[in-house]
């Protein structure tokens, strides 16, 4: 029931005061707004503010008179509908009767009137009042009903439209699916199917409906189904895939994906599966999995491949190398010596285009993996330049190495590649440089990087000589395999133009960048650059003063904990100087300090060295007849004495009934290898175990830490040379002898 609560306005208008207060008199206990106007402008006024539900008011007042004022308010939209009461004393005429109701009046009383006939009207025009605001309430209503009622019905028909549109696209998915889509109950019963179930099953629609699940899929069980299926706050369950062997109605077999969902419908649990053929891309997977097989074959192949070639290369070399490098130091005349070196520096030609072929072809394969092991900075420069010192001397060169301030002394990183790029870069600026000097400087690099320790630094290397120079045209050739500047070159300085490959794909694995400025006609400065480890705890290079005498006698030593620039230089100045006399150290006049490399050819007795308690006992493990005959007058010419083991087997013999100190162990030996001869050796029992070095042709990456794990020491490659068996004999023997010496006193 509709009701109104709001206020009654009556509005009384009249311009003697005491008229009003005998109305209000008669009015006054129903609860009604009387408001109270003296004048037809003011009873205006307060129409503007409220609404009424009557007026009152007389007819003839001062000024706007009440007929005027009657016509004023029926003129306006908001109260032309108001009820107007005339009261008058005035007349009785029926001019003024005529002229009230002509200008809206609803009624005409004359004074005075009876109050009870006067309270009855006000009481009706009130009633009249109520009754239409409750209509108009009832119209908002009513329109608001509608509208609502009018968006509901608009959302419905949306609904239903997006419901048709559904049901038909679902329709036409189901019916046009590659997929076979099916329900069934609890009970595995099938409830509905779509039309592709014929072209995967061979069935017709109406076949199915009725039969088990597993009448299609003998491998699903329905208790699967309970783990299969995840639970979601809609009701609706989604699982995962699995792969079965459907039954087709002719009785073969397809691999096929399944994935199962389920619903609640009326308390009853149904499932729906959806099956997709799978078989083409079984096929392929299988196809590709062959593929990845044989590619690994092939891989394993031409790994297998790589280290035949550096076998069966290395092994006659090192007797081709290794003889005539002993041959020169036989009482030869004039003409024979000429022949050994040219056998010799042919030899060193040869194997230096066998590395880089292998190299090369180890890249290619994808064969190289970086170490990572602490080592001396210092030490990696001067193994890689002590090659180049007697060429440089040759040569003529001046062959400098400089390490700047703030670089530290022990590192972490791939020496063994650091070294190879030196030695690629350095070699390049000997042969291309006929005189002048070559520079080799270590520094911090300036560039930014990105590092995953925080303890990473970019260094930056520099080789720079005063060569023939590079023409800026032929710069974007450098890098590329097999380039060299012009025909020319091959066949005066030879080489496989591999190099600088070489040296690109290392430095690119070590995260850094290589580039040549070519500054002609002065020569060419490589720089590249390579992310190191900090080793925490050690001292870096740094500026020292100290000044050299300069007569040629020994100089003061560099403290350890001092901290220094190191440089090192050789030319002809210091050929005066010698072997005994050199300096330890000595600076130039900016405060850098200068090491001299060692270039006498001075061999030196390891078996009588200082210190040592005894002779050491030394057994080589090598099949070939050649390689065994050279590493005994190698060792002979070290003052070592040596015995033989043809191969592993033999070599583990030997080891366990007689204390050898140092054991050279080839890795490819009959009846045993060195990697199983090494771990027999190694897991007897007792506390002393010979040092073990590896001494292979193979230069594939992972042989060193092959070696290593089997329980070898260290690892040398063929050919083998004087001074690197010196250096294994200086590292190990004379330190271990050393020790044993000391242990007795």
């Amino acid at each position: 029931m509709i009701s109104y609560d709001g206020p009654i306005n009556i509005l009384l208008v009249d311009d003697y005061p005491e008229n009003l207060l005998a109305i209000e008199a008669v009015l006054g206990d129903l609860n009604y707004n009387l408001v109270k106007c003296l004048s037809g402008e003011e009873a205006l006024r307060a129409l503007l503010k409220d609404d009424f539900a009557v007026i009152v008011m007389d007819v003839q007042m001062p000024g706007m008179d009440g007929f005027e004022t009657a016509r004023m308010i029926k003129s306006r939209e908001k109260t032309k509908e108001i009820p107007i009461i005339f009261v008058s004393a005035t007349s009785k005429e029926s001019q003024h009767l005529f002229t009230g109701y002509a200008v809206g009046a609803i009624d005409y009383m004359l004074k005075p009137f009876v109050p009870q006939i006067f309270r009855s009207k006000i009481e009706g025009f009130v009633g009249m009042f109520i009754n239409n605001k409750k209509l108009q309430l009832q119209k908002v209503l009513l329109q608001q009903q509608t509208q609502e009622l009018e968006r509901m019905n608009k959302e419905l028909m949306r609904t239903a439209y997006q419901l048709t549109k559904a049901e038909a696209i679902k329709s036409v998915i189901s019916s046009t699916s590659m997929d076979t889509m099916i329900t069934f109950d609890e009970k595995g019963i099938i409830l509905t199917v779509n039309p592709s179930v014929f072209q995967m099953f061979n069935y017709e629609e109406r076949e199915v409906i009725g039969k088990h699940i597993q009448d299609l899929m003998p491998d699903l069980c329905l208790k699967m189904l309970e783990g299969m299926t995840e639970q979601t706050a809609e009701g609706l369950s989604s699982g995962r895939l699995i792969e079965v062997m459907p039954l087709r109605n002719d009785g073969s077999r397809f691999n096929a994906e399944i994935k199962v969902g389920s619903t609640h419908v009326d308390d009853e649990l149904i499932y729906a599966c959806t099956v997709s053929d799978i078989t083409d891309r079984k096929k392929a997977e299988r196809e590709l999995l062959a593929a990845k097989e044989a590619a690994e074959i092939a891989d394993r192949a031409k790994t297998e491949f790589l280290a035949m070639v550096s076998h069966e290369i290395r092994t006659p070399m090192n007797g081709i190398l290794g003889m005539t490098s002993l041959l020169t130091e036989t009482d030869l005349n004039e003409e024979q010596r000429d022949f050994t070196e040219i056998i010799l520096k042919s030899g060193d030609s040869l194997l230096g285009v066998i590395n880089d072929i292998l190299d090369y072809a180890k890249i290619e394969a994808g064969k190289l993996e970086l170490e990572r092991i602490p080592f001396s900075l210092k030490s990696c420069l001067d193994d890689s330049l002590d090659l180049f010192i007697a060429k440089a001397r040759e040569n003529n060169l001046d062959l400098i190495c400089t390490i700047e301030d703030g670089v530290p002394e022990c590192l972490y990183g791939d020496v063994t590649k650091l070294r190879q790029i030196l030695m690629n870069l350095v070699s390049n600026a000997i042969k291309f440089t006929p005189a002048g000097r070559i520079e080799v400087s270590t520094r911090l690099s300036s560039q930014k990087f990105t590092g995953k320790t925080g303890r990473e630094i970019l260094v930056e290397f520099e080789v720079r000589d005063t060569g023939v120079g590079i023409p800026e045209e032929k710069r974007a050739e450098l890098f590329q395999p097999f380039s060299q500047l012009d025909s020319s070159m091959t066949r005066k300085y030879g080489g496989t133009g591999l190099g600088l490959a070489i040296c690109k794909n290392l430095v690119e694995l070590m995260d850094g960048t290589i580039d040549c400025q070519p500054n002609l006609p002065t020569g060419a400065t490589f720089t590249f650059t390579i992310l190191l480890e900090r080793v925490e705890e050690q001292l870096t290079y740094g500026a020292g003063e100290f000044t050299a005498a300069s007569q040629p006698e020994p100089f003061p030593r560099w403290e350890a904990s001092q901290p220094f620039s190191f440089s090192a230089m050789l030319n002809d100045s210091l050929a005066e100087i010698s072997a005994t006399s050199l300096p330890s150290a000595f600076m130039d006049t900016v405060g850098q300090r200068k090491e001299l490399l060692s270039f006498s050819s001075t061999v030196h007795e390891i078996g009588s060295a200082p210190g040592m308690s005894r002779q050491p006992r030394v057994l080589v493990a090598e099949d070939n007849d050649v390689n065994q005959k050279l590493i005994l007058k190698l060792l002979y010419r070290l003052g070592v004495s040596a015995d033989v083991a043809e191969n592993g087997e033999f070599a583990v013999k030997m080891a366990l009934s007689q204390d050898y100190d140092l054991i050279f162990m080839d890795m490819k030996m009959p009846i045993m290898d060195g990697l199983e001869a090494t771990r027999l050796i190694t897991s007897q029992g007792g506390a002393r175990h010979p040092i073990i070095i590896a001494m292979t042709a193979n230069v594939l990456p992972g042989d060193k830490q092959k070696c290593l794990e089997a329980g070898m020491t260290d690892y040398i490659s063929k050919p083998i040379r004087t001074d690197i068996l010196e250096r294994m004999l200086n590292r190990y023997l004379i330190t271990d002898l050393a020790t044993e010496k000391q242990s007795t006193h």
